[in-house]
């Protein structure tokens, strides 16, 4: 169940309260439980999510729905290396073993291609070689 917020976020934020909600769940629940939130939030932060969720095609598209049009996801998150390098090669072999470590982080998924396939949204990124 979502429970809406952390104390003290919106004033950390410089938001007026009634402006700013933290999920600490997942935006499909939270749209089940909301379902007037659709459409409704200017922007959405993802930071270090899309590594454990079951789908990022159905939590990206979730998000999408929380948006109103024009608005805006920031995102965070760590990416796997091209397909066929040495890196993606060892992200592939130690994954099962972060997984059990890291509670559900998957240090080997296409996350920077998910997001783009976004159709709806303009991607601007930087990675860091």
């Amino acid at each position: 169940r979502c429970t809406g917020g952390y104390e003290g976020a919106a004033q950390e934020a410089g938001v007026p309260e009634e402006r700013l909600t933290v999920l600490d769940c997942d935006a499909e629940t939270y749209l089940s439980e909301h379902p007037g939130a659709a459409g409704t939030f200017d922007w959405v932060v993802l930071g270090n999510v899309l590594c454990e969720v079951q789908s990022q095609v159905s939590a990206l598209a979730s998000v999408d729905r929380l948006l109103k049009e024009g608005g805006t996801v920031f995102f965070s998150e760590h990416v796997a290396a091209p397909k066929g390098s040495w890196a993606r090669s060892v992200q592939d072999w130690c994954n099962p073993w972060n997984r059990a470590l890291t509670g559900g982080c998957n240090c080997n998924r296409d996350t920077l291609e998910r997001i783009k396939a976004v159709k709806t949204w303009e991607v601007v990124y930087w990675k860091y070689e």
